[in-house]
């Protein structure tokens, strides 16, 4: 005869379930942030240890990878949980050329592989618009939505190409002619070019050389080129004013060096400020504001150092070495929650890391020396990259990177018979460069792997990828006149 469990037994049972249930919870949890972080049971020595994790990716999507020469499983993007260790990874796609590069994969820590750019196995340039071989000056805006050209030097005309539609289309923009100063029978030399555009891309800086090599800065505004303004003219200023920079996307303020001192020019008061900054030789702008500064040579030393508009006096980061010929040059970038400090003098670059960036003269600067850097050559650029990963140096003839997520140091000669040399490569998005090899455009990743040529180049005029990325744009020559052509990099459907 059946009799029903006591009020005792079924709370019992009811408890043994939800416990066994609860540890089958945690237990799995664990087993499953385990895996995540990397752990893994290893079969040869019979114990659980942490791997690391690879993210792969590519542009386009959809390659088939392999590591070690076995197959892997899944196609880009995707991931790999694995032991530490450096992994050859190959990357291949149907009509695309093959992919490869060793890899490490370190213990707790995830590495990023997700920035190949697949090239097409055939490219084949296509021509967009056409300019007479006139052309010395051309510039990408920052989206790379426009392409500024000069036509000729010698005329402030400006012809802008349209690059974020299919079909590429060109307006003609020209400085009103009381803007500049007209060349004389006595001093009838006269150049422009094409030095920088806003952020919000309604301007574009132009640089007037004259006369006794005599020079002026103007804005060409392309909305209303009637409202465009000589920099000079509006400041009372001469030819001492060096690489105006702007600072604010609608091109209303520059900072500049006035008479070896840093200034403000605000073009929406017309007023200038005091110095921020006094005997420097050069500056770039970083962040909110500061200005990165390299103070002139003193007892065969120059400082390096930062300041805003708003200190009493510029904060000096450290001084080094100089060579008599060769200035200084100082980046700052932010990686994670650390600031990195790339110092270069002759042909040795230093990078520090730091909490922050103190801003005022009582608080303590600590730098941790991270990473010593050196070429053979004077370095001729030093640069931490917008995403603050990697620190780039470069001498003309090569170029070194230190990658601060992998602890990595690469070092890349360029060929011989690239021409011209040196020659500044240019970064064409956070971890390709480019550059010219035997009259093509050749294109390197951050540490020098997987160089293509892509097509043939003017290497003065620039190089850019569309804003979708589909093309890369660059101008060639074509008989006596010089075209804006363009290569296809994805199809239309990716």
């Amino acid at each position: 005869m059946y009799h029903p469990p006591s009020k005792r037994a079924r709370l019992w049972r009811h408890f043994s379930a939800v416990t066994i249930m609860t540890i089958i919870v945690i237990c799995g949890v664990a087993i499953l942030t385990a895996l995540t972080l990397g752990y893994g049971f290893n079969q040869r020595d019979g114990r659980i240890e942490q791997g690391g994790i690879l993210q792969i990716g590519s542009t386009p999507a959809g390659a088939t990878i392999t590591t070690n020469g076995t197959p892997f499983g899944s196609q880009t993007p995707t991931k790999l949980v694995s032991q530490p260790g450096d992994y050859a990874l190959t990357i291949n796609r149907t009509g695309y050329r093959q992919w490869q590069k060793t890899v490490p994969i370190q213990a707790g820590n995830i590495t990023w592989a997700t920035y190949p750019r697949l090239i097409p196995e055939t490219l084949t340039p296509e021509k967009v618009a056409a300019f007479p071989g006139t052309v010395k000056s051309a510039l990408a805006s920052p989206s790379s939505k426009r392409y500024a050209v000069l036509a000729k030097p010698s005329a402030p005309i400006v012809t802008v190409a349209m690059l974020d539609s299919e079909k590429v289309t060109t307006k003609e923009y020209a400085l009103p002619d009381d803007v500049y100063t007209k060349p004389t029978e006595e001093q009838p030399a006269s150049a422009f070019e094409i030095e920088s555009w806003t952020g919000n891309e309604k301007k574009v800086l132009l640089k007037h050389t004259f006369g006794d090599q005599q020079h002026e800065w103007l804005i060409l505004n392309l909305d209303k080129p009637s409202e465009s303004l000589n920099v000079n003219r509006t400041f009372g200023l001469d030819s001492t004013v060096t690489k105006p920079v702007f600072s604010e996307g609608d091109g209303s303020i520059l900072y500049a060096l006035v008479d070896d001192t840093v200034r403000i020019l605000s073009l929406r008061d017309e007023t200038m400020s005091r110095p921020i900054v006094e005997g420097a030789v050069d500056f770039r702008l970083y962040g909110d504001g500061f200005v990165l500064y390299v103070a002139n040579a003193s007892n065969a030393t120059q400082q390096v150092g930062y300041t805003k508009k708003d200190y009493k006096k510029p904060r000096v980061v450290t001084t080094v070495a100089y060579d008599g010929v060769h200035n200084a040059q100082f980046d700052v970038g932010k990686y994670y929650d650390k600031y990195y400090y790339l110092v270069s003098h002759g042909n040795q670059a230093t990078l520090f890391s730091s909490t922050g960036m103190p801003n005022d003269l009582t608080s303590k600067l600590s730098l941790t020396p991270v990473r010593s850097l050196e070429l053979k050559r004077p370095i001729i650029d030093t640069n931490m990259t917008d995403s603050g990963q990697f620190a780039a140096i470069q001498d003309g003839y090569s170029f070194g990177t230190y990658n601060l997520e992998t602890k990595q140091v690469a070092s890349t000669q360029l060929a011989e018979a690239s021409a011209p040399l040196p020659q500044k490569l240019k970064y064409l998005d956070g971890f390709l460069l480019w550059g010219a090899h035997e009259g093509q455009l050749r294109t390197y990743e951050f540490d020098g792997a997987n160089q293509n040529d892509i097509m043939p180049v003017v290497p003065e005029l620039g190089a850019t990828l569309s804003p979708s990325a589909k093309y890369m744009y660059a101008f060639a020559h074509e008989g006596d006149g010089i075209v804006l052509t363009r290569v296809q990099l994805l199809d239309i459907e990716q």
